[in-house]
């Protein structure tokens, strides 16, 4: 809202929407007064006026000037003294109207995803210059931490490979060697069923 604007509500000037708001509420409790009281009745204007009052139902400029038309009607009728009414009260100030609770609950939403948008591409950025910087290496580094050690593990597993290949050849042979004896003992064990067999 602009510091200069000013809003109109039967016939009265209030300075902020808060005010406004207010007075229109004012405005509906008049008009609920004016339908239910009777208002040609003395005794109920003076009852309702110093309640009014008493309780501070009414306090934008709209309410007292209702209040004001109340006291007038009164003391017109000349029955009723001054001293038994309540002075009238001064308008209320109403303060600018504190910010719904939406639109803060927005402004920390959008804080908060300012504060993680700010982290990501930080993390994003300092991602893309390892990435940089491990593409440089891989390119024209060759003699680099990471080649030489790439290079020892492929000798070690070079030589691995060497060694576990000749003891699979050995095992193979071992292997080829005790088949060999296999058959050779159940060649003699049946030899020796048949000798057993024939002297009987």
């Amino acid at each position: 809202m602009d510091k200069g604007t000013t809003y109109t509500y039967q016939g009265f000037t209030f300075k902020s929407e808060a005010e406004l708001k207010e007075a229109k509420k004012e405005a509906e409790v008049v008009a609920y007064i004016r339908s239910k009281a009777d208002l040609s009745n003395v005794k109920t204007i003076v009852t309702l006026y110093n309640r009014l009052i008493e309780k501070k139902t009414l306090g934008t400029v709209l309410g007292i000037s209702f209040l004001q038309e109340l006291r007038s009607r009164a003391l017109d009728s000349g029955v009723v003294a001054e001293s038994s009414l309540h002075p009238l009260p001064e308008p209320v100030k109403i303060a600018k109207e504190p910010e719904k609770k939406g639109s803060s609950k927005e402004r920390k939403m959008m804080e908060l995803y300012r504060d993680r948008s700010k982290k990501l591409t930080f993390t994003v950025a300092v991602l893309c210059i390892v990435i940089v910087i491990l593409i440089v290496i891989r390119l024209f580094g060759t003699a680099s931490p990471f080649t030489d050690y790439e290079r020892k593990v492929l000798d070690e597993y070079g030589g691995w490979k060497d060694k576990l290949s000749e003891k699979e050849e050995q095992l193979h042979s071992w292997e080829q060697e005790l088949l060999d004896k296999e058959k050779a003992l159940s060649e003699w064990e049946r030899s020796l069923r048949e000798r057993e067999e024939a002297l009987q």
